[in-house]
């Protein structure tokens, strides 16, 4: 117990010593320059410093500001921070652990020191914390090496080369030595040295080939293999062009075309088309094809070199040209710079819907306090019938957006229903009345990550353009202050993989490792094990199917009989033998049944009907002392299927001496006021009841459900002994009819008109019960009560008056 509050305690610390994002600490963005660091530090010190600040949380918040400025303010730092999202040091040479180094002789007797590698050095903690998720956007290329491997040493040219083609393009370069991050090794199923492997999406890839005989060349082609190629869209025709380009709404993405001189994409764009896939879709066109529909694309493009390299942008505005554009003559002359200048420079929609947290840190970032960075927002749902705002808002965007732009305010608009987390603490403090011409404007000032001051522009969008500049004008000018402060949620990421995609991905990495694991040396004791014991039971099957053979060839064929001749089905001795094997089988579902089967009594009341829990109920089936032990066998075949369902219970009831319950029960289920009147000449229901034949209960079944006090009833219709009975579960006790039918009496006790004297001799004959059909229609009215469809007859309370 106490080494588990240790690990615990340990665990709380190490968290809690885990440093926070320096960025979100100082309310900048990735791309802050150093003066922007400067000046936030500046600012946040003088707030948060524990001599100005009396808050309880100063000073570790100061401490926090100290150390984010620490180390943002370091470029080399900085960079490692941005690479790995750690403060880690790296190991570098002799310093590192497991380098090897001897102070005495300068050698490590056998080991190397790491040279090129420790540049790259990561950790167990940066790739669980920083690489598995940046993956999805980045991959990594990880070489694993140990200092004891001269193999890995040698190949240390080769993974030079590789790295320096790779890195520029903006592939992550990861390097583990087994020495120290053995951990690590496993995580990433290494089992040899050296190995290279691939971090894509969270997946790991190994790199399959002998590593004697590897060069650079190799390491490229998988680099490049193993980058999913749905990131870029394949179009040959004019055709599929304009589908792509104008499928901006649904995606809510920039289209970017890219027109090359290589029949496949080439690794710098499938880098940027998955660094950008949150902003942009991309598509790829092959310049060199011969076909009609790639030079007609050409030439409405305006493309004369089909050696070059071209790279256009699309917005929200299809009719107009490219916004963007790039044409180089060579692609070796395109960098990653350029590249991702251009696509950042136009990777936003005219107005675009905050759909995600990538979306809107790239729309609405943090500011630092002067200048602040406004976000001018229009909520909206997403029915069609709000397409009119968000078109009208577009426009309005559009003309106006460069003068705004240059007055640091951001436009968006948002759809409120798909958002509605991310718009609770907006909404909670809006004051005035919705209006049904017009539509409020959110406008929002991101001081932190988490933290906002907004203000809401009440009726601001009418579709009258002077009027909502002259709004946004007053917020700039101060002249409507951003008072209401909210902490922000996650939002919901709108275009997120479906469930369906999220396992089939699953799905393939568990077979992938699986795989993995059964190549493994290991595995090989267990799997000869598995195989040996499947060889000896096929063996021993094929030897027993082989010795049955040879019986049934060593048995005389004996010609038919005379007698055998003369066969047939319904000869005594075969229905003798059918009637011993159906008595064997009710038998021992008898046998079966019997323990779950109880009679209903007054010591067994509360168990089956009082204290039945919610959903379950009781089926009671009621008998006389002389049919008891036949009605039970055949009832015990009946509920055999469901004898596993654990919302129903069964028991019987012997009527002979628990004939007033029953009476009582009935009692209950009879109509009150002028319904309960009889007629003149007529018995009353409840006199009726009071003469109840027992012989005609027997064969009944009621369904109890103890808890919602309702109960269902099956009786069948007795008639004469030669005839079928049929159930009818939907028997209403209010009918008198119904009840001289199915509670006869004689006929000296009631009638008055030949007719009635009619009918109270069919129910005389009623009274002899053939026990062999009472429960012949009961199946029937099972299967309609566990589909629902029987009749309840609700009661306001349960009998208490069995013996």
């Amino acid at each position: 117990m106490r080494l588990a509050i240790l690990l615990a305690s340990a665990a709380i610390l190490a968290l809690a010593d885990y440093p926070e994002d320096p960025y979100a600490v100082l309310g900048l963005s990735r791309r802050a320059s150093q003066k922007e660091v400067k000046s936030a530090y500046k600012s946040l010190a003088k707030e948060w410093h524990p001599d100005k600040n009396q808050s309880p949380d100063a000073s570790e918040k100061f401490m926090a500001i100290s150390k984010a400025y620490e180390v943002l303010s370091d470029p080399l730092k900085r960079e490692r921070y941005d690479k790995f999202g750690t403060f880690d040091e790296s190991p570098q040479g002799r310093n590192a652990p497991g380098a090897g180094f001897d102070p005495f002789f300068g050698f490590g007797f056998g080991a190397f020191e790491d040279g090129f590698f420790a540049n790259h050095r990561i950790s167990l903690r940066q790739y669980t914390q920083t690489i598995l998720e940046k993956s999805n956007e980045q991959p990594f290329i990880i070489y694993a090496y140990s200092n004891y491997c001269q193999l890995c040493f040698r190949l240390q040219n080769v993974w030079k080369a590789a790295v320096h083609d790779l890195e520029p393009l903006g592939y992550g370069i990861g390097t583990v030595n087994a020495m120290s991050d053995g951990n690590l090794l496993e995580k990433l199923r290494v089992t040899q040295l050296p190995t290279i492997v691939a971090v894509v999406e969270g997946r790991v890839v190994p790199l399959r080939h002998n590593m004697v005989h590897i060069n650079d060349r190799i390491i490229r082609q998988f680099a490049q293999k193993v980058i999913p190629t749905y990131f870029i869209t394949r179009v040959n025709s004019q055709a599929s062009l304009t589908k792509f380009v104008e499928q901006w709404k649904t995606s809510n993405k920039v289209s970017v075309v890219i027109l090359g001189a290589t029949p496949e994409p080439r690794t710098r764009y499938l880098l940027a088309a998955m660094l950008y896939s949150q902003f942009a879709r991309f598509a790829y066109v092959h310049l060199g094809d011969p076909s009609d529909e790639v030079a007609s694309l050409r030439q409405s493009l305006l493309v004369k070199c089909t050696q070059c390299e071209n790279v256009l942008i699309y917005n929200d505005f299809k009719e107009s040209d490219a916004v963007g554009r790039l044409s180089i003559s060579h692609a070796n002359q395109l960098t990653k710079e350029s590249l991702d200048s251009l696509i950042e420079k136009h990777k936003l929609l005219t107005l675009p819907r905050l759909s995600s947290m990538a979306l809107l840190d790239a729309v609405c970032p943090v500011s630092s306090r002067s200048p602040r960075l406004l976000c001018v927002i229009l909520p909206v749902t997403s029915s069609g019938a709000e397409a009119v705002h968000v078109d009208a808002f577009r426009e309005f965007v559009k003309e106006n957006g460069a003068a705004w732009a240059a007055k640091k305010i951001h436009f968006a608009y948002v759809f409120v229903d798909k958002q509605s987390d991310w718009m609770r603490p907006f909404v909670e403090k809006r004051k005035g009345q919705m209006s049904e011409n017009s539509r409020d404007l959110l406008v929002i000032w991101r001081l932190e990550y988490v933290k906002v001051k907004f203000a809401w522009l009440e009726g601001a969008w009418t579709g009258r353009r002077q009027q909502t500049e002259e709004a946004i004008v007053k917020v700039v000018e101060n002249k409507i202050r951003l008072d209401d402060v909210a902490r922000l949620s996650i939002m919901t990421n709108e275009y997120a993989l479906s469930w369906f995609t999220r396992w089939c991905r699953a799905l393939w990495r568990m077979l992938e490792t699986l795989w993995f694991y059964v190549t493994q040396e290991e595995a090989y004791i267990v799997l000869s094990a598995v195989g040996t014991f499947l060889v000896i039971m096929l063996g021993g099957y094929a030897l027993n199917y082989v010795n049955q053979s040879e019986d049934f060839k060593k048995k005389p064929k004996t010609n038919r009989t005379e007698k055998d001749a003369d066969w047939h089905p319904d000869d005594p001795k075969v229905k003798k033998d059918q009637e011993s094997v159906s008595q064997l089988k009710a038998q021992r579902m008898m046998s079966t049944m019997k323990p779950l089967m109880h009679e209903l009594r007054a010591e067994t009341y509360f168990g089956m009907i009082r204290l039945l829990k919610p959903g379950c109920r009781s089926l009671v089936l009621i008998v006389d002392e002389e049919s008891q032990e036949r009605l039970t066998q055949q009832f015990a075949q009946y509920i055999y299927p469901i004898r596993n369902n654990k919302t129903f219970s069964f028991g019987f009831l012997v009527v002979d001496k628990n004939l007033p319950w029953f009476r009582k029960l009935l009692e209950h289920t009879l109509p009150l006021g002028e319904d309960a009147t009889p007629k003149d000449g007529e018995t009353t229901l409840y006199e009726k009841l009071k003469s109840i034949n027992p012989r005609q209960t027997v064969g009944t079944v009621l369904a109890l459900c103890g808890w919602k006090l309702y109960f269902s009833i099956y009786h069948p219709k007795h008639a004469e002994c030669s005839r079928r009975f049929l159930a009818d579960s939907d028997e209403d006790f209010s009918d008198s009819d119904d009840y001289d039918g199915v509670f006869g009496r004689g006929s000296e006790e009631l009638g008055a008109t030949r007719e009635e004297k009619a009918r109270l001799q069919r129910n005389v004959s009623r009274r002899y019960v053939n026990v062999e059909n009472v429960l012949n229609g009961f199946p029937n009215w099972l299967d309609r009560l566990l589909e629902g469809s029987i009749r309840r007859y609700y009661i306001p309370e349960w009998p208490d008056n069995l013996k």
